[in-house]
């Protein structure tokens, strides 16, 4: 489990990203891949990949509730592992 880390207020990036395993990282890694591959050709986001981002948010903050049938919920998901997956990468 992740915790939330903040320095200014803000979430530390760095630090959470350092919590995760190889394994999930390479899951989350294809979910955000998946999911950018299809919203590029349809204006919807990918229901697995969407499903699987979900999961993992509410393992890794389970006080901070996102319901995935909020769109800017949604988004915001989407841009968190989006960033997780960037830093992965570094």
């Amino acid at each position: 489990m992740v915790n939330v880390l903040k320095r200014n207020g803000n979430m530390n990036m760095i630090e959470i990203a350092k919590g995760f395993s190889e394994e999930k990282r390479e899951m989350l890694t294809l979910a955000v891949s998946a999911n950018a591959d299809y919203m590029t050709q349809f204006p919807k986001y990918h229901y697995d990949s969407l499903k699987i981002m979900y999961a993992e948010w509410h393992i890794a903050f389970p006080k901070h509730k996102q319901d995935i049938n909020c769109s800017s919920c949604r988004a915001a998901v989407c841009k968190f592992w989006g960033m997780m997956v960037k830093e992965w990468n570094k």
